[in-house]
């Protein structure tokens, strides 16, 4: 499953990184992506291993809450 979050603090490629690092190590997410410019996070993950929820909440706990 792949979800599109809006992600309207994202600002710089640093930005990027964070997100990516706090979503990469997390179990049943299979890939990220972020668009800098678009402020947008779209995450590809097993929900049979992790819920929206879940991700919604690492994004928040990374300082980069989903609008």
């Amino acid at each position: 499953m792949v979800k599109a979050f809006k992600v309207p603090k994202i600002k710089c490629e640093g930005c990027a990184d964070t997100i990516t690092k706090a979503l990469g190590g997390m179990v049943g997410v299979t890939g990220t992506r972020v668009g800098v410019a678009e402020k947008e996070v779209h995450v590809e993950f097993d929900p049979g291993h992790i819920d929206e929820a879940r991700v919604r909440r690492a994004l928040v706990e990374a300082g980069f809450p989903p609008a």
